[in-house]
């Protein structure tokens, strides 16, 4: 398993289908495109597959970023994100389309392949807004 490059942004396509989010706050810094589930507070902590107990994900935080806790962010559950790193080049320009997505055992990554808990968190698909097209993932978790 090899963990994708962090995410430093990640653009909602809003205008490709169905999405479901919610928005909560942050119980503690959380980096864009971070895989996130929910604290007993019901706030947004980054999740990890390193165990049963941190791998409870419910979606990908799609906020710019969270610096501190009890800052609002908006975790998507289904639709197709695009991801991006710091330098502005897509994370998933080396993944396939049709690769899975995962969690990571290193909280609040994602990865190429399961951790020691298997998170899918969705798809690479084709972007045809540009040729050649721009991978994007098609968040799916469940």
């Amino acid at each position: 398993m090899a963990d994708l490059a962090p995410v430093a942004r990640v653009n909602l396509l809003e205008h490709l289908g169905e999405r479901t989010e919610v928005s909560v706050p942050a119980g503690a810094a959380l980096a864009p495109g971070a895989p996130a589930r929910f604290d007993d507070d019901g706030k947004a902590m980054a999740a990890s597959a390193a165990a049963a107990g941190t791998a409870d994900v419910y979606g990908v935080n799609a906020t710019r970023g969270v610096n501190q806790a009890n800052i609002t962010c908006q975790i998507v559950r289904r639709g197709k994100v695009a991801l991006y790193d710091a330098d502005g080049a897509n994370v998933l320009a080396d993944v396939p389309f049709g690769a899975l997505v995962y969690a990571s055992n290193t909280a609040g990554r994602l990865a190429d392949a399961a951790g020691t808990v298997d998170v899918p968190l969705g798809r690479v698909v084709p972007l045809w807004s540009s040729n050649p097209p721009e991978p994007v993932l098609d968040l799916d978790v469940r």
